[in-house]
């Protein structure tokens, strides 16, 4: 199978211990893919500058690149990651780096089109491109899956407008399960015709299938022994991994639960052994050298 995966890699920085890790959800996707046997290749863009830990994690995991663009003049983009007492996550002040003025090529238009299943973490840097391949009709030949993160990039006009080239949406939800605004995108869902999974903590997921009215899902509440930092990436992953194998929805709910739960044991978005003895000099604090334990010096 062709399965493509597009959208921002950055590194993360995690304020509270000072570790920097390559991360973002595409890439975290592309890792439990890869781990789940689905092959997939990441079609992303780094910064020359600093890439190094990121194409170390690449090169190690085996994740293939669909890209002979992958490093631009630059710096990838940054995102800085607190996690508290309780293991909450917090994800802040997104910077975009070589993000910030994006563009694909015409060879990676090509991919996108080539692609058997397409999936995208629909960010700010990556909008523009989507929305105009989608408009011109480069999609049509895909399962074409999106992940809408907690719909900070969108209104209700734009999630809309999205969703007329998407096959399958996911989006995290983080009001009230009773809003009427979670309702109003789940009928738009519908009207569409997009299978769309918005998941609700606690309160499980609402299920949204074409020509059928929305329904809880329920999930079994886990205690959080690591953080909840990856664990939306660990349960879309975990869900493809199926639902492109077999198209059975209920395994694939069932699937992304156990991906999603299985996240909250990691202190990380990935694993501890994703990451190795990673090592980068962080050149905004010269003398230091990044590792997957920290800075030492």
């Amino acid at each position: 199978m062709n399965n493509v995966l597009w959208g921002v890699v950055c590194l993360d920085h995690y304020t509270v211990s000072a570790e920097l890790l390559p991360g973002c959800g595409i890439l975290h996707n592309a890792y439990h893919l890869q781990q789940l046997g689905a092959a997939p290749r990441l079609l992303t863009r780094l910064g020359a500058a600093d890439a190094e830990t990121i194409t170390h994690f690449l090169i190690t995991q085996q994740i293939a690149v669909a890209t002979d663009d992958l490093l631009a003049p630059g710096v990838c983009a940054r995102i800085e990651i607190a996690v508290d007492a309780t293991g909450a996550a917090r994800v802040y002040d997104f910077t975009p780096g070589v993000w910030a003025e994006y563009r694909l090529s015409a060879v990676e238009e090509q991919t996108l089109a080539a692609a058997q299943h397409l999936h995208v973490v629909l960010t700010a840097p990556v909008i523009p491109e989507f929305m105009r391949l989608g408009a011109q009709g480069s999609f049509t030949g895909a399962l074409v899956s999106v992940d809408f993160l907690a719909l900070y990039d969108f209104d209700e006009d734009s999630f809309a407008a999205a969703l007329r080239y998407v096959d399958v949406a996911f989006a995290g939800w983080q009001g009230a399960v009773d809003a009427p605004a979670l309702w109003w995108l789940a009928a738009v869902a519908t009207a569409t015709g997009t299978l769309a999974i918005f998941t609700l903590g606690a309160h499980g997921m609402l299920v949204c299938e074409p020509n059928a009215p929305p329904r809880l899902e329920p999930v079994q509440a886990v205690p959080v022994a690591g953080s909840t930092n990856g664990c939306g990436d660990a349960f879309i992953s975990y869900f493809l991994a199926e639902y492109w194998r077999h198209g059975d929805l209920a395994q694939a709910l069932d699937q992304g639960k156990f991906g999603g739960a299985l996240a909250t044991t990691w202190r990380y978005a990935l694993p501890d052994d994703a990451y190795g003895e990673v090592t980068w000099t962080d050149a905004c604090h010269p003398g230091f050298v990044v590792t997957s334990h920290g800075f030492d010096k």
